[in-house]
């Protein structure tokens, strides 16, 4: 925590929080985008200030929305961006490992929605997977009556139709992989942010030797992977459930490896700024560039791209 306080311990978190309100009150599609940094703001004041008020402060912002917005925001609020602010603050004060601070702060948010969303749904006829394919479905038949009113071919809209009725009890199935990889980019996503901030800002404490170039997944991880692209194919229809979800969330985990590797990569080379903003932006927007970072991940426990395996005993080979 800071110990003596300065202006910008103000300006800094509470000028982010309005230029987040600002932009998505003038462009709400950009509003979407900007929105995933809310909880940055709340972490920089629970690190400067402390536990309660950081907590003070979570509850304050949620109690607001209830106020004025409902109680549906509210409840997004605290799924979505209070619960991994305070996950998150809480495991950067404790000096938690950047793999656990990840873990954390993903999984409070994904569990607490899963949870909403069962709870949401037993009141359903059938099961609640059931329940959810309706849900998509009605999402769809909205979809489909605007595309009419647009003027849309027949030819077109029947074609849609069928393609919705063939895929939606598998996006119902992988639905809860979609929770967690989006909570996971979240989470990658506001770390970083918050840590360039405090590293700039503040103090070298809580992020002092992270690197994000050095972060790997263990290497029976691996094993997982196999283990659950097999049970897709075998077994029982709830181990292909768990299986496609396991599988699609290792998949973008080893994303994520790949990243470490390409930004690796650009560090040591010494590329310049603007190499790195095309590379970046061209790895989510082609599918090809994205199957190679995964790739890179993957091969990444054999090739060892970094050359960074051979530790001395009783070092980890996870972000230190």
């Amino acid at each position: 925590m800071v110990d003596q306080y300065q202006a910008r311990d103000v300006l800094i978190p509470y000028g982010i929080f309005l230029v987040i309100i600002l932009v998505a009150f003038v462009a709400p599609p950009l509003g979407m985008l900007v929105g995933m940094l809310t909880p940055v703001p709340l972490i920089l004041v629970y690190l400067q200030r402390g536990k309660i008020t950081g907590l003070i402060t979570i509850s304050a912002v949620g109690l607001a929305l209830f106020l004025l917005m409902g109680p549906e925001w509210a409840i997004a609020f605290v799924t979505a961006y209070g619960l991994m602010a305070a996950a998150m603050a809480e495991a950067t004060r404790l000096s938690f490992s950047f793999e656990k601070i990840l873990l954390i702060s993903a999984l409070a948010p994904s569990v607490l929605t899963l949870l909403l969303m069962f709870v949401g749904l037993t009141g359903e006829e059938g099961s609640s997977m059931k329940a959810l394919e309706g849900t998509f479905k009605t999402a769809a038949e909205n979809y489909i009556k605007v595309l009419e009113e647009s003027g849309e071919t027949p030819e077109n809209l029947k074609a849609f139709r069928e393609s919705v009725e063939d895929t939606i009890p598998t996006v119902a199935r992988i639905f809860p992989s979609f929770i967690l990889i989006g909570a996971l980019m979240g989470a990658v996503v506001n770390f970083l942010t918050v840590r360039y901030l405090w590293l700039r800002f503040y103090s070298r404490k809580y992020f002092e030797g992270v690197d994000v170039s050095r972060w790997m997944l263990p290497d029976v991880t691996v094993w997982v992977l196999i283990a659950s692209v097999g049970s897709i194919f075998l077994g029982p229809e709830i181990s292909r459930i768990l299986g496609m979800n396991l599988a699609i969330v290792l998949v973008f985990l080893y994303f994520l490896q790949g990243l470490s590797v390409v930004t690796h990569i650009l560090k040591v080379k010494a590329f310049p700024k603007w190499v790195w903003v095309i590379v970046f932006v061209l790895i989510p927007l082609n599918p090809m560039f994205f199957g190679l970072v995964v790739g890179m991940g993957l091969f990444d426990i054999w090739v060892d791209f970094r050359k960074i395996r051979a530790v001395p005993p009783g070092s980890t080979n996870a972000m230190e």
